[in-house]
């Protein structure tokens, strides 16, 4: 079976659901549309990555995480499975809590650290806005890049209670969802040929999202 058949196979389902059905259909502007489209199909490759990186590296992460190779710094240890060890590092450990956590307790402090960053961004768009004048096209990307970071704070919001039941499937779901919803607010940018002024902030977002999902595939 070549790779787009299994593809298909996987997310044909997910495609064809309501809620992307109504995404595509209640997008009504050209910008609404492309990001609509981007932002499943960054949903997909989302999903692709974690599935192969939890059937890949799930076991002999563990193992290390045990202690069986004499590791001492979780923190450390945990930051070296994630594609961002600097940045994981310096995020976990800018929380006190995590000299003594776990590694429940980092990813806790780890999701955490995505929701007040998706939070900060929200406010600094909310200044953007208010400086963008009569540039209407400006005012409407910004307008969707606010949606997509409700959207993502409120499903990162939801996966607390996933983590906490360690409902892996649902969490996964939510963070990775979450995770395009800069890439497409970027993708609104770049489709109306505008440089934008939240590259920095979309990019931190999308790895720190990341990050919780790769120390989550610790856990499971």
């Amino acid at each position: 079976m070549n790779l787009t058949c299994l593809v298909q196979l996987l997310f044909e389902p997910l495609i064809n659901s309501v809620s992307f059905r109504t995404c595509l259909q209640s997008a009504n502007s050209p910008i609404e549309k492309a990001m609509a489209s981007f932002k499943i199909f960054q949903s997909l490759l989302a999903l692709v990555f974690m599935i192969i990186s939890s059937a890949f590296l799930g076991t002999s992460i563990r193992l290390q995480i045990a202690g069986k190779d004499g590791i001492r710094d979780l923190i450390s240890a945990t930051c070296n499975h994630t594609l961002y060890f600097d940045m994981c590092v310096s995020a976990l450990r800018s929380d006190p809590r995590s000299q003594t956590s776990d590694l429940v307790g980092l990813a806790n402090i780890a999701l955490n650290i995505s929701i007040a960053h998706g939070s900060e961004t929200l406010a600094f768009l909310k200044v953007l806005k208010s400086n963008a004048g009569n540039d209407t096209q400006l005012s409407g990307i910004l307008s969707e890049c606010t949606e997509e970071y409700i959207e993502g704070t409120e499903n990162l919001e939801e996966a607390i209670h996933a983590l906490r039941i360690r409902s892996f499937d649902d969490m996964n779901t939510l963070v990775s969802t979450a995770m395009t919803d800069s890439d497409t607010c970027e993708q609104g940018f770049k489709e109306m040929n505008r440089g934008s002024p939240l590259t920095d902030k979309n990019e931190s977002f999308s790895k720190l999202c990341s990050i919780f999902l790769s120390i989550t595939t610790l856990l499971s």
